[in-house]
């Protein structure tokens, strides 16, 4: 049986949470990209994003409550058997069904929650919707903008190196030319 939690807990486990960067996954061969959350205070969220940005997954532990959705199925719930991240080393025992204590203690940790975020964000509503007796199946909407790589950007990573630095090269050469001319014509 978990510790009990106060509603202060729980909350700071899920305000503790941002965003690991280094740990965004380029899109799968499914076009599937993950954005790893995680907090100071054990809570963790794993979310896979398709290409339009609409949220796919999301994997959601808070101490030991584990809170799995997929767009299509709704939720599920379960109790980590061991410390660790739901993605790494735990265990995890799903229930057989929603259980309404688990989702009761995610909803006190989500409610108040009113950070930038918008992955968090769709979690929440999703959570609340729970909450009133909906397991939702579709998402929410938009959460990311859109992740294909704009053609620019594209052309410019597959220059190689020399060729970027030629440019800054004949760039500066110009910029030093006009500044010995502007000293002798002064």
């Amino acid at each position: 049986m978990p510790a009990e939690r106060t509603p202060d807990e729980l909350r700071a486990a899920v305000d503790s949470m941002f965003r690991i960067r280094a740990v965004e996954s380029p899109p799968s061969d499914e076009g599937l990209r993950t954005v790893w959350h995680r907090g100071a205070r054990n809570a963790e969220l794993v979310s896979e994003i398709d290409t339009q940005g609409r949220v796919a997954r999301h994997e959601f532990s808070l101490f030991d409550e584990v809170l799995v959705w997929e767009r299509g199925r709704g939720f599920v719930t379960g109790q980590t058997l061991a410390e660790g991240s739901t993605r790494g080393a735990a265990k995890v025992g799903f229930d057989h069904s929603v259980n309404a204590t688990r989702v009761a203690r995610v909803l006190i940790a989500l409610q108040k929650y009113e950070g930038p975020d918008r992955i968090i964000g769709h979690l929440r509503e999703l959570v609340v919707a729970l909450d009133a007796d909906a397991n939702p199946v579709e998402d929410l909407g938009q959460v990311t903008g859109d992740t294909q790589v704009p053609q620019e950007l594209l052309v410019a990573a597959q220059q190689t190196p020399h060729e970027r630095s030629l440019w800054w090269l004949i760039a500066g050469f110009v910029l030093i030319t006009i500044g010995l001319v502007w000293l002798l014509v002064k």
